[in-house]
């Protein structure tokens, strides 16, 4: 079985879909009750979350994402866009995961430059296709603008995910990974690579 669906039977991995779904959810729907922005750009500091959960905890970051964008919506911003919100929040740090592990194949799982650059390689890579998808999804379903609402929803995340995400992710990468606070197929298979 498939780890998207497995972990929804297993306990660690129902723990990190609840831990998430309501870190996320409580990041978001501040700043969508009250809208601020800055030259045209949304404030969403919570954007800054999706490629760092995503790496420690893949699927179990992917379903808790996308159930903490809704549940974010229902309080400030719901649109029939939201049922897209939910496929990118869940796809995004999904990626996130996959790629990253990928990068850092048969690397040692440590905190060091090597790390560092995948992240950020990760973060531009996984948040240029979630957000163009997201903007074609509006253009294709809801005659949006494709152009200024991908400059919007780029712009909005690839600054918060690349400056405030690395800090939040050598915070808290070194804890996780000693601790086990880790999920998915991908660091089962990568025990044996942490050295830290």
């Amino acid at each position: 079985m498939h780890e998207l669906v497995r972990v929804w039977t297993d306990k660690k991995g129902l723990t990190w879909i609840a831990a998430t779904a309501i870190f996320y959810a409580l990041m978001l729907i501040p700043f969508n009750q009250i809208h601020w922005d800055i030259a045209g750009i949304s404030l969403r500091p919570a954007a800054a979350l999706p490629v760092v959960c995503g790496i420690l905890w893949g699927p179990a970051a992917a379903w808790g994402l996308g159930i903490g964008n809704v549940a974010g919506d229902v309080y400030g911003s719901w649109s029939p866009m939201s049922i897209f919100g939910f496929l990118i929040n869940f796809l995004y740090p999904y990626l996130s995961y996959r790629l990253w592990h990928r990068l850092m194949r048969d690397a040692r799982v440590r905190m060091d430059p090597r790390c560092l650059a995948c992240f950020w390689a990760v973060t531009f890579i996984s948040t240029l296709v979630c957000m163009f998808l997201l903007a074609a999804c509006g253009t294709i379903f809801f005659n949006r603008p494709f152009e200024s609402k991908f400059v919007s929803y780029f712009g909005n995340n690839i600054l918060w995910a690349m400056i405030v995400g690395p800090i939040l992710f050598r915070m808290i990468f070194n804890l996780a990974v000693q601790n086990g606070f880790v999920y998915g197929d991908k660091w089962s298979m990568r025990r044996s690579l942490a050295t830290l």
